[in-house]
């Protein structure tokens, strides 16, 4: 069963407008940039689910119209044929009145049981009834993904909206030192694909996090997981809740370099096993690509694993 992170990450929205929004007669202490940096990953997150369904619904109302046209393209021919009917000689000039319903601008008019049982053939019948239903079917789906479309992309720009607060915030605080300035000195054993993401991902050691990149010199946590097997030739979606769902879930006694590990209730982040337990990720804003030992806090909020490879 896919598990969708919807309840958790809007829980951890709210939490994060009230740091936003907190005035001074709280007298709550400022947040710190760790605070402030996992409420811009859940944004984060968000922003790339939008993402991802915004090019789906894109991909769906191209399909839609791609469907439109030929559907467009059959009815008119056999609109064309009825014309042809109509004006023959040998049509008395009622018979050609009623054809020429077919044949008008509003096939729903010449849709007469007894009129297509008089003049058409059965198969041209159906067929007519066929184009006709689906050309207004056609029609609506594309309505349909447009209006999705558009929701979509108001939403990612109200996430946008919100991840800059923020940034703003962040950008307030002094910037941790972060992970390795240079990808480390670690043998990676094997040499399937898994292996070679690993490699891949080490690579990108001391690059920058920023919100929804995927490399090559920048990354979001998901973004580091896409291009690393990106080198390997396997693609994965950007977003932490459509990664958990590929591959195969494995438990955390059976982690092998490569598995992708995933953190907090609504799997808001993840990263890349390594090996004796250890993991690479693009942690936050403010900080960089690092290798880090889940002993402790990472497996106080782990919440499970895939393997890709």
């Amino acid at each position: 069963m896919q598990r969708t992170p919807v309840r958790a990450g809007a829980a951890a929205l709210l939490a994060a407008c009230a740091v936003l929004t907190a005035g001074p007669a709280d007298a709550k202490p400022k947040p710190t940039a760790e605070q402030l940096g996992r409420q811009a990953e859940i944004l984060t997150e968000e922003y790339n689910r939008t993402r991802l369904e915004l090019k789906q619904a894109q991909q769906a109302l191209r399909s839609a119209q791609r469907q439109l046209r030929q559907t467009q393209a059959d009815y008119e021919r056999l609109r064309g044929e009825i014309g042809e009917l109509a004006a023959a000689s040998y049509m008395s000039p009622g018979s050609r009145a009623e054809l020429a319903l077919f044949a008008g601008d509003d096939p729903q008019a010449g849709l007469d049981k007894d009129a297509i049982s008089r003049y058409l053939t059965a198969q041209q019948a159906g067929r007519l009834r066929e184009l006709v239903l689906a050309r207004m079917r056609y029609e609506q789906n594309a309505g349909r993904a447009r209006d999705r479309a558009a929701e979509i992309k108001a939403k990612q720009a109200e996430l946008a909206k919100k991840k800059a607060k923020i940034e703003k915030l962040i950008s307030q605080i002094p910037k941790s030192a972060g992970g390795q300035g240079s990808p480390p000195n670690i043998s990676v054993a094997g040499s399937g694909k898994a292996s070679g993401a690993v490699r891949a991902a080490l690579t990108r050691v001391g690059m920058p996090y920023v919100y929804g990149a995927a490399g090559p010199n920048s990354f979001d946590c998901s973004g580091l997981m896409l291009w690393a097997y990106k080198q390997v030739g396997i693609s994965l979606p950007h977003y932490t809740g459509a990664q958990y769902n590929m591959g195969t879930r494995v438990s955390r006694d059976q982690l092998r370099p490569g598995d992708i590990v995933f953190f907090y209730e609504d799997l808001g982040h993840n990263g890349m096993y390594i090996g004796n337990g250890r993991m690479v990720h693009a942690p936050r804003s403010g900080k960089n690509v690092e290798v880090v030992n889940l002993a402790g806090y990472w497996w106080g909020v782990y919440q499970g694993a895939v393997r890709i490879a």
